[in-house]
């Protein structure tokens, strides 16, 4: 599934492709004695004791409260309760959500489940995000009732700008921060005060489950709010006192993510490997690469000069049999689902998802396979 054949890819005389990338998870008999206590326990789901060590070990590897994280189903479905969460507490009527145009699909898609209006707005040249003083200055900023601001890639965004912003205005912010768990582990990394973030477990990301999410906040009554949009609209009664959904992790998906938690330090040395020797040879000849820690450990991109120049250099490594993947396509704009979202001129995000490349990365890449990839940037 991550490694289709590309458009105009050669099919025969290529015959060890290096894909985009390999996910690698806990091994079976890392599993075993998690899945043992599943046995006896017998609670497979609603929150069981998997679920609450998780979220506990994490908060600590954070340097979190235990109350400022929960786990759910998916990255989106984070987004989805961490949305509903802040919409049900702030009363706020707008219907109009501003969102970046570069980034990926779900984060739409969370916004248009809850029942927004979504308007696409360009990025800024130099973090690939949208920023709040632009956004302060918004024509249409009377209408909105949620900002959705992206971390692009795990890089980090102005965390404090959007915590100014929300209390300034009082609009909803939620963020998008699906791929910054690792960057979250980083000493000196701090939660807002009371907007959250949206994080995904996604297999393809540097610290995963398989499937599964968080949403982190040091506001605890935002917190208890998305638990009930997770858990039904239930807490403490069988008495729905929101419209919820089923979004809980299971405690099998817990057990995956106790596994990976066990085994993250040997694995974020893995990711810091890949990193450095993306540098390395990336500084060589000159190369615009993007590796951790600017972006979280699973992405290596390349930033071309021009989406023409891009083009050339995406034909050439697909034709040496290295595939690589537009993470965010082209834009929202540029997928039939959101073609018809009203939209400010885009003309930044048409330029950065023309140039911009996904590498192959993955723990076990090796250098001599970074070497092969770096070569053909430098043809």
């Amino acid at each position: 599934m991550l490694n289709p054949r590309p458009v105009g890819a050669p099919s025969s005389d290529v015959t060890e492709r290096i894909p985009v990338a390999w996910p690698a998870l806990p091994r079976t008999d890392l599993l075993v004695p998690y899945l043992r206590q599943i046995d006896e326990a017998r609670i497979y789901t609603n929150h069981g004791p998997l679920v609450d060590r998780f979220e506990t070990r994490l908060a600590e590897r954070l340097g979190f409260r235990k109350r400022e994280v929960i786990a759910c189903s998916t990255g989106t479905m984070a987004l989805v309760g961490a949305i509903r969460a802040a919409r049900n507490l702030s009363g706020h009527r707008g219907r109009l959500c501003l969102l970046p145009a570069y980034t990926f699909v779900a984060t739409a898609g969370a916004a248009l489940s809850c029942g927004y209006d979504c308007h696409l707005v360009d990025i800024d040249r130099r973090t690939w995000a949208i920023e709040p003083a632009a956004l302060r200055q918004h024509p249409r900023l009377s209408e909105v009732g949620l900002v959705l601001p992206v971390a692009p890639y795990g890089r980090m965004i102005d965390l404090q700008g959007w915590q100014d912003f929300h209390d300034e205005t009082g609009i909803p912010v939620v963020i998008d921060a699906a791929a910054c768990l690792d960057r979250l582990m980083e000493p000196g990394i701090s939660l807002p005060k009371t907007i959250p973030l949206a994080v995904s477990l996604h297999a393809t990301k540097s610290f995963g489950c398989g499937e599964g999410g968080l949403v982190l906040s040091r506001d605890t009554t935002l917190l208890e709010e998305t638990y009930k949009v997770f858990n039904n609209g239930f807490l403490g009664s069988r008495d729905a006192q929101t419209v919820g959904l089923n979004g809980k992790m299971s405690e099998y998906t817990a057990a995956v993510a106790l596994a990976e938690l066990d085994g993250f330090d040997e694995k974020s040395a893995q990711w810091s490997r890949v990193a450095a020797a993306y540098a390395t040879a990336g500084n060589a000849i000159g190369a615009r690469l993007w590796t951790a820690p600017e972006t979280s450990g699973c992405y290596a991109l390349i930033e071309a000069s021009s989406p023409p120049q891009a083009a050339m250099i995406g034909a050439r490594l697909i034709t040496a049999g290295v595939d690589i993947r537009n993470w965010y396509g082209a834009g929202l704009s540029e997928h039939p689902a959101y073609a018809q979202l009203s939209r400010d001129p885009l003309s930044v995000c048409a330029d950065v998802a023309g140039s911009v490349i996904g590498l192959p990365c993955f723990t076990d890449l090796t250098k001599a396979d970074i070497g092969r990839i770096v070569a053909m940037l430098a043809v």
